[in-house]
């Protein structure tokens, strides 16, 4: 906390008596010292308990900044935003209609464009210890599942300088809260071919704890390729704190494993009939999906007892909480069903199997729960 916001929160105290005052003043101060004294204890014996409190402080003084330029792609979230807009707004679509003659009208999304969003995150203490776990928590992880980091830094955008893009490597970027701002038109016409154009504005927030992506396109020759971002974010707030301390080695997963994903959507995209583009997207969707039940699978599998060593006192129920929420989101459906297979399989043996085939690891998730699976486990 600031000097300059310590000093408002004196005056706002003393503003309400002096006894009250006195006694409140003394527990600040009580409760300050007490978090120094953890934060050292964490620098000094790598117990990151501290974290638990530090991720409940919520900094929400920053504005949302620009991370990059807007871009003219669909996003079907978006989209969907601007539909429940319409639907909420009865006397918007009346007053549309009553322009176009009261005649039955048409609609079409002319073009959406957006960028990505972020709040700053400005506590430095904060920062730099969370830096630090992250370096410790996937650098256990990825030694005990025998991957290569992937990173070429770790870093927090405090707001101060803008990010640079560079290609020598991924850059795992911490923020301390992801948005989206966005502009849509949409073109209304009835059968005279009478047209209203309507433009939306506006920001949301991303229920995204981190993100990493990768984007496919079709050649000219017909043959599906993928680019890749150089970074993957992480939001270092949430309702679970859980879900804070999981998302960098969730994420580092993702990038880990994101070729062999790659490798299986080309396939099927390139030795099928698939050519729309909605059959595209349902091809990536579902691929995703089963790449989602890998790696919950393989956080569920090693992370509690990693994330335990640094902080002893981290409650077992968040992280069933955490894939209870997860699982509400149609890009996790498979994910208990993940979770079962590599509790089963045991990772050493999930992991060569996704490897090897994709597909074979989804046709495993795709049986029903309870399915026998004659399998060793191997971790």
């Amino acid at each position: 906390m600031g000097i300059k916001r310590v000093f408002q929160v004196l005056q706002r105290v003393l503003e309400i008596n002096s006894k009250t005052a006195c006694v409140a003043i003394i527990f600040f101060f009580l409760f300050m010292i007490c978090m120094e004294n953890a934060i050292f204890a964490s620098n000094s014996s790598k117990n990151y308990s501290v974290l638990l409190d530090l991720i409940k402080l919520e900094d929400n003084h920053s504005p949302f900044l620009a991370f990059n330029d807007f871009e003219n792609s669909f996003d079907k979230r978006l989209h969907k935003t601007n539909i429940d807009f319409f639907n909420q707004h009865p006397q918007l679509v009346k007053k549309i209609k009553s322009d176009l003659d009261n005649k039955p009208i048409r609609w079409r999304l002319e073009k959406i464009s957006h960028r990505l969003l972020y709040v700053p995150e400005t506590r430095k203490t904060y920062a730099d210890i969370f830096e630090r776990y992250c370096h410790d928590v996937i650098g256990d992880v990825l030694k005990l599942l025998d991957f290569k980091n992937p990173y070429s830094k770790i870093y927090t955008l405090d707001g101060t300088n803008p990010y640079t893009l560079e290609s020598n490597g991924i850059d795992a970027l911490i923020v301390h809260h992801l948005g989206k701002e966005y502009v849509a038109h949409y073109v209304f016409s009835n059968s005279d071919q009478k047209k209203i154009a309507v433009k939306l504005k506006g920001v949301i927030s991303l229920n995204e704890i981190g993100s990493y992506s990768s984007y496919g396109y079709v050649n000219k020759n017909g043959s599906f390729e993928f680019t890749r971002d150089p970074y993957t974010i992480w939001q270092d707030t949430a309702k679970n704190p859980y879900t804070v301390l999981m998302t960098p080695v969730e994420e580092t997963l993702h990038i880990v494993l994101r070729q062999y994903t790659e490798k299986s959507i080309k396939h099927r995209i390139e030795n099928s009939s698939i050519k729309t583009l909605k059959e595209i997207n349902g091809v990536v969707e579902d691929s995703i999906s089963v790449e989602e039940a890998m790696v919950g699978g393989l956080v569920y599998a090693v992370f509690p007892s990693i994330v335990q060593k640094y902080i002893p006192d981290l409650p077992a129920s968040w992280i069933e909480s955490d894939i209870e929420t997860k699982s509400g989101f149609k890009k996790y459906h498979y994910l208990v069903k993940g979770i079962n297979v590599v509790k089963r399989l045991g990772y050493k043996k999930s992991i060569k199997m996704y490897q090897d085939d994709p597909m074979a690891f989804r046709r495993l998730v795709m049986q029903p729960l309870g399915s026998d699976i004659q399998a060793k486990n191997s971790s």
